[in-house]
C-alpha cells in the first residue's frame, strides 16, 4: 500500500507534466489540472523548432554519451589499478578520488572557465565533455572499486599464467565481471550530465553548444506565456532518459549490490 501510494506520488508530476504539453494558453490558465479543452499537438513541432530542441537533443545525447562512456571508462581503470595496489597506497588514492564528491560544481567553475578559455574550447562540445568526464570519476572510482576488490585474485593469477598482460587481464577478466557497477554507473552519471543545468549555463553560452535544459530555460524567457510548449520540450528530454533506464534496470539494481558481499 505505501509502495502504490508513492508511486501515485510520483506519476501525478509526470500525468500532469504530459497534460500540460498539449493545452493551449486559455487551457492552460482557464483549467491548469484538468484535460485539454483543445489538444495542441503542434506543441511538440514548434517546440523542436522554436525551442531549438531540434540542436540541443542532439548535442545533449553527445554530450552525456561520450561523457558517461570516458569516466565510466576511466573509473573502471581507476578501479581495477587500485585493486592490484598495496591496501594503504590504494586507500590514499581511493579518498583522494572519493573525494571529489564534497567539492561543489560552483567552487571549481571560475578556474574551469579560465581553463577552458585557455585551451580555446570554447563554443564546442569538448568544453562539456571534458569536465562531465573528470566530475563523474569520484562517483564511478566510489562504487566499482568495491566490486573490483570483490573479484577473486586467482582469477588474475591465473591469466598472468597463461601469460596475459594488464591490459588484457583488464579487458578479459575485470571488466566483464564490473558490467553490473559499470551500467549503474553510467546510469547515475547520465541522469546527472542530461540534467545538468550549471556548467552549460555558464560554459555553452553558443546556440550551436547549447544542451537540453539550458535550452529549456531560454525558451521559457523568450515565450514566458506558452507553457504547453515549455512542457513540450520538457517531456521530449525525459523520454529517452527513462527508456534507457527501463532497458537497464536490472543491470542497475544489481550493480547497486554488486560490492556489498566480499568474496
Amino acid at each position: 500500500m505505501i509502495l502504490i501510494a508513492a508511486s501515485v506520488l510520483v506519476l501525478i508530476p509526470v500525468a500532469y507534466m504530459v497534460l500540460a504539453s498539449f493545452k493551449t494558453i486559455p487551457d492552460f490558465f482557464g483549467n491548469p489540472y484538468g484535460l485539454p479543452a483543445h489538444w495542441a499537438f503542434d506543441n511538440y513541432t514548434r517546440a523542436w523548432t522554436e525551442a531549438h530542441v531540434s540542436i540541443t537533443l542532439p548535442n545533449t545525447i553527445i554530450v552525456t554519451f561520450c561523457s558517461v562512456a570516458g569516466s565510466t571508462l576511466l573509473a573502471a581503470l581507476i578501479a581495477f589499478g587500485l585493486c592490484r595496489k598495496e591496501r594503504a597506497f590504494a586507500l590514499t588514492l581511493y579518498t583522494f578520488f572519493v573525494s571529489g564528491l564534497l567539492v561543489p560544481v560552483q567552487m571549481i567553475i571560475l578556474p574551469l572557465f579560465i581553463l577552458l578559455k585557455w585551451f580555446g574550447l570554447f563554443g564546442t562540445l569538448a568544453a562539456l565533455i571534458l569536465p562531465y568526464i573528470a566530475l563523474g570519476l569520484p562517483l564511478g572510482v566510489l562504487v566499482l572499486t568495491p566490486i573490483a576488490s570483490s573479484i577473486p585474485r586467482d582469477l588474475f593469477s591465473a591469466a598472468q599464467v597463461d601469460g596475459a598482460s594488464e591490459l588484457q587481464i583488464f579487458r578479459r577478466v575485470a571488466l566483464p565481471l564490473l558490467k553490473p557497477g559499470l551500467v549503474s554507473v553510467a546510469i547515475l552519471n547520465g541522469v546527472w550530465m542530461w540534467n545538468e543545468f550549471f556548467i552549460p549555463l555558464i560554459i555553452a553560452f553558443t546556440p550551436s553548444s547549447q544542451t537540453l535544459p539550458v535550452g529549456i530555460i531560454s525558451f521559457i524567457g523568450v515565450y514566458s506565456t506558452e507553457w504547453g510548449l515549455v512542457f513540450a520540450s520538457v517531456v521530449i528530454s525525459t523520454v529517452p532518459i527513462v527508456v534507457a533506464y527501463l532497458f537497464m534496470t536490472r543491470q542497475f539494481q544489481s550493480g547497486l549490490t554488486a560490492g556489498a558481499i566480499k568474496g
